[in-house]
């Protein structure tokens, strides 16, 4: 397995300053750069075709580094085989945390979040088992309740690259509450992770293209709660493997 530091290197001295300071860092694509932190590995074409396909009018995307539990075997396929078991119990999302702007404390993201039986169903089924091979690519689909955008179903892709998994949330249902501020399949939470021998690497990327614009700018900062989505994500991953009820970081800009 690579060193996390074969990847880190690829970011700026000041980026990489305020990585090892917080274990992780994040940036707004304010100025339509695009992907600025994507690592040059498996998945860097996939995400490269995400951007210009999409053309996201908001874009986030953060490093993250997870350490592994004492005790667990590093080797790189233990660790695909384990990341790959946690992926597949989506209904562990229900409850993931996020910290809401407008009630300024921590609240629940998703919950009642449970696999359904394909695209365009709404009949519950259990979480699926995890192959025992991991495929290059595989679908399921799942309902979610969003704290602040409502009810929807997503598409979650599995994706695997040499010794990296992947998965990619996509929203198949319009995401609204009072009116619609995502139309389906307009945004896409994608995280890679990437066996390191010091570590899990973790690559967050988050497109969404809005809808009323002004109305939902108004009603919240689409930057920040996209941002908090994928954190929440990434949370989610941390406390799986660890089998804690971490919270998500707080870090500039603050709430």
């Amino acid at each position: 397995m690579p060193d996390s530091d074969i990847f880190l290197n690829q970011i700026g001295a000041a980026e990489r300053a305020v990585f090892d300071e917080n274990g992780f860092v994040f940036r707004y694509d304010e100025e339509g750069m695009g992907p600025v932190y994507l690592p040059e590995s498996g998945f860097y074409t996939f995400v490269e075709n995400i951007q210009s396909s999409l053309k996201p009018e908001v874009m986030v995307e953060a490093l993250y580094f997870i350490e592994y539990p004492s005790g667990m075997t590093i080797e790189s396929e233990a660790v695909r085989m384990r990341m790959n078991e946690i992926t597949h119990s989506v209904s562990s999302i229900s409850g993931a945390m996020y910290f809401s702007r407008t009630e300024q404390d921590y609240a629940v993201l998703f919950d009642d979040v449970y696999a359904v039986a394909g695209a365009g169903s709404r009949k519950k089924v259990n979480d699926p088992v995890p192959p025992e091979i991991i495929p290059d690519e595989k679908s399921l689909y799942l309902h979610m309740n969003e704290h602040s955008l409502g009810r929807g179903y997503y598409r979650m892709d599995y994706l695997s690259r040499g010794s990296d998994l992947a998965i990619c949330l996509t929203n198949t249902t319009a995401m609204s509450r009072i009116i619609k501020a995502v139309d389906k399949e307009e945004m896409k939470i994608f995280l890679q992770m990437i066996p390191c021998t010091d570590g899990l690497l973790v690559y967050g990327y988050c497109g969404v293209v809005l809808r009323n614009d002004g109305i939902v700018n108004m009603m919240m900062d689409p930057y920040y709660s996209f941002y908090r989505r994928m954190t929440a994500m990434e949370t989610w991953l941390y406390n799986s493997l660890h089998k804690t009820d971490k919270l998500p970081p707080l870090a500039e800009p603050m709430p």
